[in-house]
């Protein structure tokens, strides 16, 4: 056997790209969720783009379970979570609160989406109109829930991560907040985004570049802070998080320079942010949005997949399969692709029938 292979090992990763698909999308569906019920009042600033809010809640609340169940490498072991009773469990936790979440996202962002539909068909129209979709009051009552439920999704997915406590960068109560920051930043960032590339009416549009640019630069200086906290915290209460960090900072090339792109990453955004922040939008604003999106999924990348090349007991780093890396690219760009699609085709209905950028 070769010396290298005593020294460093090929580790089956417990989480694979798979997880980081789904942890983002569901993120997108979470973060769009607890938006949503503000978005429904006339006087807030988010009202603008309560239909592409309900948008991505719908669409990113399908494609995230289907990443799931491709994660669990054999789908029916879902149905293992409720024949087996584990209320200690957050991942048993977070099977209950899923499927009411996801329900609840489609009921809500259909009953918002339909409103802009004015089908010609009897069939249809007359479908549209049944009493069993919510409105009014109903509706604003049934978003909440969803806003509720998707507290639950958020507080699940971040614990259910944090208490592995073999993982000692994953033993810190800052990572279920990092996860919430990064996940209102990829949705600000999906906005504007689609901003860019499908712009709404020029009424419309007022408040877009002023409200989607400070939101964006509220949530990197809240994720600096967390950031700041995070190492101030563990310096002086030695927690064991920053310990890790340290230890891999100081002796593993690999992690200086993930540290320096992170920094790297985060600086450029910040300062695309505030350089563009009272400008009219323009496709240059494609950069920081997409900036923003690809910073939310590189921490995700990186708190799933590169965390496990560190080994629980011993030195050196594991390396990740190269099967299992050679396939990320096509997990990733299927996914995205999954949502693209989906996304796509609600829109190419809405756009049938007569609503133009909504």
């Amino acid at each position: 056997m070769p010396v290298t292979e005593l020294l460093t090992t090929h580790a089956e990763a417990p989480w694979l790209p798979w997880a980081v698909q789904y942890f983002l999308l569901i993120g997108l569906a979470a973060s769009a969720a607890l938006l949503l019920p503000l978005a429904l009042n006339e006087r807030s600033t988010l009202y603008p783009w309560r239909g592409r809010l309900a948008l991505i809640l719908g669409v990113s609340a399908i494609t995230g379970p289907v990443a799931l169940l491709a994660d669990l490498h054999q789908p029916f072991r879902f149905w293992h979570f409720y024949t087996q009773l584990t209320p200690s469990s957050w991942m048993w936790l977070g099977a209950l609160i899923l499927p009411v979440f996801v329900t609840l996202a489609l009921l809500v962002s259909l009953s918002l989406l339909r409103l802009h539909l004015s089908p010609r068909q009897p069939w249809l129209k007359g479908w549209l109109q049944l009493a069993i979709w919510p409105r009014g009051r109903v509706l604003r009552g049934l978003a909440w829930l969803t806003a509720l439920a998707a507290v639950g999704i958020l507080l699940y997915t971040g614990m259910e991560i944090r208490v592995v406590r073999s993982r000692p960068l994953w033993d810190t109560a800052w990572l279920p907040v990092n996860l919430l920051l990064t996940a209102l930043l990829a949705l600000f960032g999906l906005l504007l985004l689609l901003e860019v590339l499908l712009p709404r009416p020029g009424a419309d549009r007022r408040p877009a570049p002023l409200m989607l640019r400070r939101a964006m630069t509220a949530i990197l200086a809240a994720l600096t802070l967390a950031m700041l906290l995070w190492a101030l915290s563990g310096m002086v209460l030695g927690s064991p998080s920053w310990l890790e960090a340290r230890r891999l900072f100081v002796n593993f090339t690999f992690w200086r320079h993930l540290l320096l792109l992170s920094l790297t990453g985060g600086t450029l955004l910040w300062l695309l942010c505030l350089s563009r922040n009272r400008r009219p939008v323009s496709a240059f604003d494609a950069l920081p949005a997409l900036l923003a999106l690809l910073c939310a999924w590189g921490f995700r990348w990186v708190v799933l997949m590169n965390v496990q090349t560190v080994p629980k007991y011993g030195a050196g780093l594991y390396h990740l399969s190269p099967e299992l890396l050679g396939s990320a690219g096509i997990i990733v760009i299927g996914t995205f692709g999954l949502w693209l699609a989906l996304a796509g085709a609600v829109w190419a209905l809405l756009d049938h029938m007569g609503v133009r950028h909504g």
